[in-house]
């Protein structure tokens, strides 16, 4: 019981921490000209801001550097009927929005919208910690890879809070990639130990 209660509280408190930082703060509206307008107050350097065809294929990209707010207008008038997902993509965490153009209608849907968080590391010598989010304790799986693609370990969990620590005190120092596979997502992070 108190071992449950203590992992509670963790993921609670890591959920706080990681909410304020990765709320997406994506503000979508819709006129009457076909247009979908996309307002950020608060940008992260270095976040991504994409927009995708049904196919996948990527209809606008842009990358922020140095600005603190960003407006941009959509002109969905050429663009095919369909469904487009507008992805932003932060240090924290990655969000989907579904926008779908049908004849002269363009509506944002609100149910379709995802947030994923993404998962934190800390290296310290030859022990990298991992933490993640499962609220809904789907299976996750961590992959690791030395830099030729030969795993080298791996390991499956569908808890609530995903915290391990690796230890890599047996494998030689260098470059490794640490590859994590969630229901909706997979994460890859290059990693220096030893």
């Amino acid at each position: 019981m108190k071992k449950t209660f203590k992992k509670l509280i963790t993921a609670f408190l890591f959920m706080m921490a990681i909410s304020v930082n990765a709320s997406d703060g994506l503000d979508l509206k819709v006129n009457n000209q076909q247009n979908l307008i996309v307002e950020v107050q608060r940008l992260e350097q270095g976040a991504m801001l994409s927009l995708l065809d049904e196919t996948g294929e990527i209809v606008y990209k842009d990358k922020f550097f140095n600005e603190d707010t960003f407006t941009k207008v959509f002109d969905f008038n050429r663009l095919e009927d369909g469904k487009y997902t507008l992805i932003f993509d932060k240090e924290h965490s990655v969000s989907f929005s579904t926008i779908t153009k049908d004849g002269s209608n363009l509506s944002i849907d609100d149910t379709a919208y995802r947030l994923d968080f993404k998962p934190l590391y800390r290296v310290s010598g030859d022990q990298v910690s991992i933490c993640l989010s499962n609220p809904e304790e789907n299976k996750v799986e961590i992959e690791i890879f030395d830099k030729f693609g030969v795993p080298v370990g791996n390991l499956r969990t569908n808890d609530l809070v995903v915290k391990s620590k690796l230890d890599f005190s047996k494998v030689p120092s260098g470059s490794y990639i640490v590859k994590i596979k969630t229901k909706t997502n997979t994460f890859s992070k290059w990693i220096d130990v030893g």
